[in-house]
């Protein structure tokens, strides 16, 4: 059984083809770490000297939403589709605030939106003479949900405080069917991209996948009490574990934590007297610590991971730290189909 393996970021996409078979092997499974869908259309966007006519799904924004509002700045017209419009935001009464215009349908776009691009893949594959003919594919990126009138901090960290009353396992946090996907658009677009390609998969929030990732490492090292952080470019993600189940979890913004703060709220993390108020107080997402741990370990992945790297040990899921979303995608599958 071939597995795709895709994480997408706001900087890149990290891919890992694996033959299941080989699963022991990974150091020798094709991997690829890319741009991520959202800068590469940004970059198109930027060299773009027209009005700009999007059509496609939703997909991450970040870059992309910046290059509209520069390519704007210039005079420029935007017209966009409303199923791709949501990219821009959940709700279309801001979008159409910025001045954009929302239409039911596009002709002639000079723009798609889309967070997988399958022709990418097998091109390249195709250059390395190896078939692209994945039996599963599972797919990690971040969605904060919408409801509206509603922070999305709020929407966001609700999720997990729900998704930890269902299992304490962080491999069971997947969505295989698009109808699981109320709140959750980019989830749901992802889902639906993947039937419309005939594959079998699922989608998992980017964070979680990382701390998968993480456990995945930890078992292999025998270490079973730890802290696990993601420190990403936008959000910083924590969680305390024993035996493979969340004892506690936090979702902080990276811009607002230094190496002081944070290792104050890993302190209190492990101690069990971190609070939802605090971090959200802060302006974080938010925080549920269920019991305390012992730490055996601060085990620290993510591109920011040298914030905290005199308090912790770098995590090398697979041998290879820029797959860590990909090595909790293989767990999750292990967990839930296999």
């Amino acid at each position: 059984m071939d597995l795709l393996l895709i994480d997408i970021g706001k900087g890149t996409q990290d891919i890992l083809y694996i033959d299941y078979k080989k699963r022991d092997n990974i150091e020798n499974a094709i991997k690829l770490i890319l741009p991520s869908p959202t800068s590469i259309i940004a970059d198109k966007i930027k060299n773009i000297k027209e009005d700009l006519r999007i059509d496609g799904r939703i997909m991450g924004g970040g870059p992309v939403n910046r290059a509209i509002s520069e390519h704007m700045n210039k005079g420029y017209n935007v017209e966009i589709t409303k199923v791709a419009s949501r990219t821009i935001r959940d709700d279309l009464e801001e979008v159409s605030k910025r001045g954009i215009t929302l239409r039911d349908k596009i002709e002639n776009p000079n723009v798609i939106f889309q967070d997988l691009n399958f022709n990418v893949f097998k091109n390249i594959f195709n250059e390395i003479g190896r078939e692209f003919k994945p039996d599963f594919v599972a797919v990690a990126c971040q969605d904060h949900g919408f409801i509206k009138g509603q922070s999305d901090r709020i929407t966001r960290f609700k999720y997990f405080q729900e998704q930890l009353k269902k299992t304490k396992n962080p491999y069971g946090y997947v969505l295989s069917n698009p109808k699981e996907c109320t709140i959750f658009s980019r989830f749901k677009s992802i889902l639906n991209t993947l039937r419309d390609n005939n594959y079998n998969g699922f989608v998992m929030d980017s964070k979680i996948a990382s701390i998968c990732g993480i456990l995945d490492y930890a078992k292999g090292e025998g270490i079973e009490e730890f802290i696990g952080l993601d420190i990403g470019n936008g959000h910083t993600l924590g969680v305390s574990i024993k035996n493979n189940e969340i004892k506690g979890i936090f979702e902080h913004h990276t811009r607002l934590l230094n190496p002081e703060k944070l290792k104050y709220i890993v302190n209190k993390l492990a101690e069990g007297t971190l609070t939802n108020k605090e971090i959200y107080g802060d302006n974080g997402h938010g925080a549920v610590v269920m019991e305390n741990i012992n730490p055996q370990e601060i085990l620290i992945a993510g591109p920011n991971r040298k914030l905290f790297k005199k308090y912790g040990r770098y995590a090398y899921p697979g041998g290879d730290v820029m797959i860590t979303g990909c090595i909790g995608l293989l767990g999750a599958f292990e967990y839930n189909f296999n």
